[in-house]
């Protein structure tokens, strides 16, 4: 088996044969490329493969349309079982595909690994499959953990050869997940995926349409109102709180709050992509940080049971109160005037623009504007150059002329506030 790590700026783990890509390479790969530029800290290992494909078929960005509903719908099974607001991988399927502008239709799960390889596709296009976590040989859950994993996998080298590309990105006690392309001898791969069910899932691509943001936001306010109506985040902090086995509810309660940490996070990112330099996407980063910040007590409260103390009681209380202020932003958040969602004066347009090449480049925003030539920045070129504008033409509603995409313009902060200005009605930039 042979390893590439696809994302830059990471630190291979132990496994030598990883090497890292040409960034120049002649012809770039989509399927990598999107991989490179996902969101990745934002999705978990279901979402995240399937986000990939979603960028791939629509372009950057695509994928955040999964954050826009950070929806609270926990399943309390009773006798004594705990709440979650995980999804089954059937379940998680079924709603993901019209945010993200696919079809994805499930067939029956395959338990051999021939059969499995035998449904990849002869173009060498990906099959998206979720299988077992614990069979998988590049993550660190292999040989340790039993779980729902998602990758896609496609045909190489006339057949002769099985490619696994997956994106998840993620802090595990066994070691780090890292997004990676994995490459095996046909055999090597049915061996990988036999013996335990592997669900593949058909991908087709369907009209692709962002929905307005207002409407999103009346949506997400509804939903909030009725959870402020009611007592849903007491009861779920409770039923933790008052468990018997507490290092089982500590260990649920660590899950629990990671689900709904990155499912805050991707909101965040979807607002930023959306509303750049908003309210809304001050609010909801602010917010993201308060689930980072629970979501490290649980981790501490999991490691204080396994040694036998007691459990700190503020967690409890913490994770009701952040749920009741997820709500009550949903509806404050319905109630900003498109003008504060999307700002037009000068001073918010150049800042729109500086954190969206920061964060298309991952990069600090001080640096970006310390530069008069974006070219010259370390990942600034042409496939960082179009997300950028296709950020920028999302957030403020706008289709820039083919005859304003001109790198000159687009290599520099000035061209681009310049660019939004005179697209959405403005003056230009006054220059000393």
């Amino acid at each position: 088996m042979s390893r590439t790590l696809t994302t830059p700026g990471t630190t291979p783990a132990s496994d030598a044969s990883r090497t890292a890509p040409a960034p120049d390479a002649a012809v770039a790969d989509p399927l990598i490329e999107a991989v490179r530029a996902l969101n990745t800290g934002a999705l978990d290992c279901v979402q995240v493969n399937a986000a990939v494909l979603a960028d791939v078929t629509h372009g950057p960005g695509a994928h955040l349309e999964l954050g826009a509903r950070p929806r609270f719908a926990p399943h309390h099974p009773g006798d004594g079982r705990l709440p979650t607001v995980e999804q089954s991988p059937a379940d998680q399927i079924r709603w993901m595909g019209p945010p993200l502008g696919l079809a994805l239709e499930a067939g029956p799960p395959v338990a051999d690994g021939r059969a499995l390889l035998d449904l990849l596709p002869e173009d060498g296009s990906p099959l998206y499959a979720v299988g077992d976590a614990y069979r998988m040989p590049w993550l660190p859950y292999h040989g340790h953990q039993h779980m729902d994993h998602s990758v896609l996998l496609r045909s190489m080298d006339a057949g002769a050869r099985v490619e696994a590309v997956d994106a998840y990105d993620n802090e595990t006690p066994y070691g780090r997940a890292e997004p990676v392309v994995c490459s095996f001898e046909r055999a090597e791969a049915a061996a990988l995926f036999g013996g335990a069910p592997t669900l593949p899932v058909t991908v087709r691509p369907v009209p692709f349409t962002r929905r307005p943001v207002e409407a999103t936001l009346e949506d997400n306010a509804r939903e909030a109102a009725l959870l402020l109506a009611g007592d849903a985040p007491e009861r779920y902090a409770t039923a933790f709180r008052d468990h018997p086995d507490q290092q089982e509810a500590c260990n649920t309660l660590l899950l629990e709050t990671w689900l709904l940490n990155r499912s805050r996070r991707l909101y965040a990112a979807w607002a930023a992509h959306r509303a750049p330099g908003s309210a809304l996407a001050r609010t909801a980063a602010d917010q993201a940080a308060a689930w980072d910040a629970l979501a490290g007590q649980c981790y501490l409260a999991a490691r204080r049971v396994q040694r036998g103390r007691p459990v700190p009681p503020q967690i409890h209380t913490a994770l009701a109160e952040l749920l009741r202020v997820d709500a009550r932003n949903a509806v404050d958040a319905s109630r900003t005037t498109p003008g504060d969602a999307m700002p037009y004066a000068l001073p918010q347009i150049r800042e729109t623009v500086v954190r969206t090449v920061a964060d298309v480049l991952d990069a600090d925003p001080a640096v970006v504007t310390a530069v008069d030539d974006l070219s010259l920045l370390d990942g600034f070129a042409s496939f960082q150059m179009v997300e950028t504008v296709e950020r920028l033409e999302d957030a403020y509603g706008v289709e820039f002329g083919p005859d304003d995409l001109d790198s000159g313009v687009l290599c520099r902060v000035d061209g681009l506030v310049d660019l939004v200005l005179r697209t959405t009605g403005g003056a230009e930039v006054a220059r000393s």
